[in-house]
């Protein structure tokens, strides 16, 4: 029996319409003001990794460059719900390996230093916060600089929604990425006064959870840094 000399070409997948629209549909899922739908987020998640198989390098690179597009879209809206919706998908991809993942990174630490710089919302912010000390197990870089420029809005001029994002972010990194966060002990000393005297009753009930976290020894576990706080 005589055999085919021509090799078997099986076709590659490309990202098309339906590959985009189901990002789109997954997408518009995660934006709202309430809790998303039950499994949305794990859907774009599974979206995600079923593409990075299916599609051959230079269709996933456009799938991602549409993903990237959208989240920034929704960045940049006026809309919280989108707003939530783009942070909520940064999240849930954030452990999500592809093979450009030292971008995938840095795109998303971009994003989450562009929504602490420039969002109002106290609803925003709060998520944002919950969401950095996840990112520092990818890029903890991302949460040093973030922990820094805490620590200048709470020292610097007085800009109430950066006071409270600042104390937001001081305490994500406080309670779940300690080694980035005692490396600025010092700065925060003195900085936690200033949040503990701020006009905004928010931001001064932050501060003192924060501040009695260390003191109790819940954060840091050398004497000298608690002490430090104690003067």
């Amino acid at each position: 029996m005589g055999s085919s000399s021509q090799a078997i070409r099986y076709p590659v997948a490309t990202a098309d319409a339906g590959n985009i629209d189901a990002l789109n549909r997954v997408l518009a899922d995660l934006c709202t003001r309430s809790n998303p739908k039950d499994g949305a987020a794990l859907t774009l998640r599974r979206l995600v990794e079923e593409e990075a198989r299916d599609l051959s390098g230079e269709a996933f690179a456009r799938f991602m460059d549409h993903l990237y597009e959208l989240i920034t879209t929704f960045l940049d809206s006026n809309d919280v719900s989108e707003n939530l919706g783009a942070l909520r998908a940064i999240d849930e991809l954030i452990d999500v390996t592809i093979s450009e993942n030292a971008s995938k990174v840095e795109k998303f630490s971009n994003f989450m230093s562009a929504a602490f710089e420039t969002k109002r919302d106290p609803e925003i912010l709060v998520l944002a916060s919950k969401f950095l000390s996840h990112l520092d197990r990818s890029c903890s870089e991302m949460a040093t600089d973030e922990v820094k420029v805490a620590l200048e809005w709470l020292c610097g001029e007085r800009i109430e929604y950066r006071r409270f994002a600042a104390v937001l972010i001081l305490k994500d990194m406080a309670e779940n990425a300690s080694t980035v966060f005692n490396v600025h002990v010092p700065e925060f000393a003195d900085a936690i006064w200033v949040a503990l005297r701020d006009p905004t009753l928010v931001v001064q009930e932050i501060a003192f959870v924060l501040l009695k976290s260390v003191r109790q020894g819940r954060v840091f576990s050398g004497a000298c840094l608690k002490n430090r706080v104690m003067k």
